[in-house]
C-alpha cells in the first residue's frame, strides 16, 4: 500500500479513547456502590437489567467485526443474495423466544445459562453505537464517491449484484433462497437458544416476558445492521467497478477481500482528521463486543462446570468471582493467539459460519429433543450427538481446508493504473495488459486448475448447520426406536425442562401420565456438563 496513507495522532487518540471508555464502564461497576461481590451480581447482573441494554448486547454479540468486514465483501463478490437471510433469521428469533427461552427461566438453571456482567452489557451499548456510526460514516462518503443511489443501482444491476432470487437446489451454490431460508431459521434458533453467550444476556432480565420481548426486538437492529452491510457491498462494487482492488494488489497492497474495507477507510477518509480513527474504532467495537461477551461466558462455564466440581471444599462467592475474573484474562490471551492463526483465511464469513455450523446443528437437535419430547434418554442423546459432530466436523473441515473456492461474479481491471497480466486465482484472462487502454475489461472468475475435491467439500458452508440438525435428530430418533425407549417416557409430564409448546400438547392430550424419573436421567440434565463444554468450543 502507498506509504502516504497512515493514521494520524488524532486517529490514535480516538481509538485509545474507545478502549478507555470500554474499560471505564467495566471499572465503574467494579468500584462503584453497585460492586459485584457475589456470583449472582457478577454472572446474573442482579437479574434487574432493563430491556434496552440487553437488546443491544444481543445485537452486537451476534454481529461482530466479521459482519462489518465480511458481509460487504460477500455482496461485492457474490451479489445481494445474502440479504435474504434476515427474513428467516427473524422468524427463527421469534420461534426461539416462544419455544426455548421459557425453559431456562422455568428450570432456574445455574451459571452457564444465567445472566451477564453489567459492565459487559453497558459496554456493548456503547460499542453498538460505534458500529452503527462507523457504517453510516463509511456509507455516506462511499455513496457520494459512487455517484449517488441511481448510479449505485445501475452499476449493481449491470454487474449482476442484484440477482437475488436464486431458487436453485444445487447444494454447491454458495447462496440460494433455499439454503438461506433453512440456515436462517436453524442458525438463529441454535445461536439464541443454545449459545451460552446469548442466553446469558436474556437471563439477566427479571421475567420470561421481558426476555422474550428483548429477544424479538433484537431482530430489528440485527436486520438493519446486516442490510446496511449488504448495501455497503454494492456501494464498494460501484466504486471499484473498473479496477478490482484484489486484481491491483501490487498497488493496493491487499491480499484478500476482507481487507478492502480497511483499505477504503485508510485511503479515502484520511483527508478528514480523526475520521479514519473513528471508523477503525467502530470495527474494533465489533470485535470487542463479541469478545467481552464470550470471555464472561467462558469464565462462567469453566468455574461452575469444571472448577467447582473439582474443589473438595465449597468456594465462597468472593473467591468464585475472583477466579472468574482471572479466567477472563487468560481466555483473552488465548483469543489473541487464535486471531493470529485465523488471519490467513480467505473469507471470514465462510470460515466463521463453517466452524460455528459444526456445533450449531447437533446442539440444536439435542435441545429440541430434550424440550419437545419426553423420550430422550442419555444414551440416545449421546449417540446422536456423536453422529452429528462426526459428520459436520468432517464436512466442515473439508470445506475449510480443501482449498475449494466458490466462483464469484465477474470483476473488472480496465481502470487499474498498473499493467495487469491476469494470473490470479480469481480470474483467467488471455489478454496481455501493455497499458491501460489495452487491459482486459472483464475478468471472469474461474476455479484454479487442481484436483476436483470430494463432492461434500464443495457444498455451501450454509448447509453445515442444517445437515447437523437433520442427521443428529435422525440418529437420536433411530436410537430411541431400536432401543425401545419410545415405549416409555424418560421425562416427567410436569417437568420444568419441557417447552411450553410441549406442555400445551400434553394438557390437550388424553394421555396424561406423570412419570417420576430421577432428574439426572433426563435428556437435558444428563447432558448438562457436556453441553456446556461444547459451548466453550462454539465460543
Amino acid at each position: 500500500m502507498d506509504p502516504y496513507y497512515h493514521l494520524g495522532w488524532i486517529d490514535y487518540v480516538i481509538i485509545g479513547l474507545t478502549l478507555l471508555i470500554s474499560t471505564a464502564i467495566g471499572l465503574k461497576f467494579q468500584f462503584s456502590g453497585d460492586r459485584q461481590r457475589t456470583t449472582r451480581e457478577y454472572l446474573l447482573a442482579g437479574k434487574n437489567m432493563s430491556i434496552f441494554p440487553v437488546v443491544m448486547s444481543i445485537t452486537v454479540t451476534m454481529l461482530s467485526a466479521v459482519t462489518l468486514l465480511g458481509i460487504p465483501m460477500e455482496t461485492y463478490r457474490f451479489g445481494m443474495k445474502f440479504a435474504l437471510i434476515v427474513i428467516p433469521f427473524s422468524i427463527g428469533t421469534v420461534l426461539t423466544a416462544v419455544i426455548i427461552t421459557p425453559v431456562y427461566f422455568n428450570c432456574r438453571v445455574s451459571t452457564t445459562y444465567e445472566g451477564g456482567l453489567k459492565g459487559v452489557l453497558w459496554t456493548d451499548v456503547f460499542q453498538s453505537g460505534l458500529m452503527f456510526l462507523c457504517l453510516i460514516v463509511v456509507y455516506v462518503f462511499s455513496a457520494q464517491e459512487a455517484g449517488g443511489v441511481v448510479n449505485i443501482y445501475k452499476t449493481s444491476v449491470e454487474g449482476q449484484r442484484l440477482d437475488i432470487l436464486d431458487f436453485s437446489t444445487d447444494f454447491t451454490e454458495r447462496y440460494t433462497v433455499l439454503n438461506l431460508m433453512v440456515k436462517g431459521i436453524v442458525g438463529s434458533m441454535a445461536f439464541y437458544g443454545t449459545s451460552q453467550v446469548e442466553v446469558q444476556r436474556l437471563l439477566s432480565l427479571s421475567t420470561i416476558k421481558r426476555a422474550q420481548w428483548a429477544l424479538c426486538l433484537s431482530a430489528l437492529p440485527v436486520s438493519i445492521l446486516c442490510l446496511m452491510c449488504n448495501i455497503l457491498g454494492l456501494v464498494l462494487f460501484t466504486i471499484f467497478k473498473d479496477c478490482d482492488p484484489m486484481l491491483d494488489k501490487a498497488h493496493t497492497g491487499i491480499t484478500k477481500y476482507d481487507q478492502v474495507i480497511p483499505y477504503y477507510i485508510v485511503t479515502r477518509l484520511h483527508s478528514i482528521p480523526g475520521l479514519t480513527g473513528l471508523c477503525i474504532a467502530g470495527i474494533f467495537s465489533g470485535s470487542l463486543s463479541t469478545i467481552s461477551s464470550a470471555l464472561n461466558s467462558l469464565s462462567a462455564v469453566t468455574v461452575n462446570d469444571f472448577i467447582k466440581p473439582l474443589c473438595k471444599t465449597k468456594l465462597n462467592d468472593t473467591r468464585v468471582v475472583y477466579i472468574a475474573k482471572v479466567l477472563s484474562i487468560l481466555f483473552g490471551m488465548l483469543c489473541v493467539c487464535f486471531a493470529f492463526a485465523i488471519s490467513k483465511v480467505d473469507s471470514l464469513v465462510a470460515v466463521n459460519n463453517a466452524l460455528i455450523g459444526i456445533t450449531e446443528g447437533p446442539m440444536l437437535a439435542i435441545y429440541l429433543i430434550g424440550i419437545l419430547t419426553r423420550k430422550g434418554s442419555q444414551r440416545c442423546i449421546l449417540f446422536g450427538l456423536i453422529v452429528g459432530f462426526a459428520l459436520t466436523g468432517w464436512i466442515g473441515y473439508g470445506i475449510v481446508f480443501s482449498g475449494y473456492r466458490s466462483p464469484s461474479l465477474p470483476v473488472e481491471s480496465s481502470g487499474c493504473a498498473s499493467a495487469l497480466n491476469s494470473t490470479s486465482i480469481f480470474q483467467n484472462s488471455t489478454a496481455a495488459c501493455i497499458g491501460i487502454e489495452q487491459c482486459a475489461t472483464t475478468i471472469k472468475p474461474v476455479i484454479p486448475a487442481r484436483n476436483d475435491p470430494f463432492i461434500l467439500y464443495k457444498i455451501s458452508f450454509v448447509w453445515i448447520a442444517p445437515i447437523g440438525l437433520f442427521f443428529t435428530l435422525s440418529a437420536i430418533l433411530l436410537a430411541i426406536l431400536f432401543t425401545g425407549s419410545w415405549r416409555h417416557n424418560v421425562i416427567p409430564a410436569n417437568s420444568k425442562c419441557l417447552s411450553p409448546v410441549t406442555k400445551l400438547w400434553i394438557r390437550s392430550s388424553r394421555f396424561y401420565e406423570p412419570c417420576i424419573i430421577p432428574e439426572e436421567q433426563t435428556a437435558l440434565t444428563s447432558m448438562k456438563g457436556f453441553e456446556r463444554t461444547i459451548d466453550v468450543i462454539k465460543i
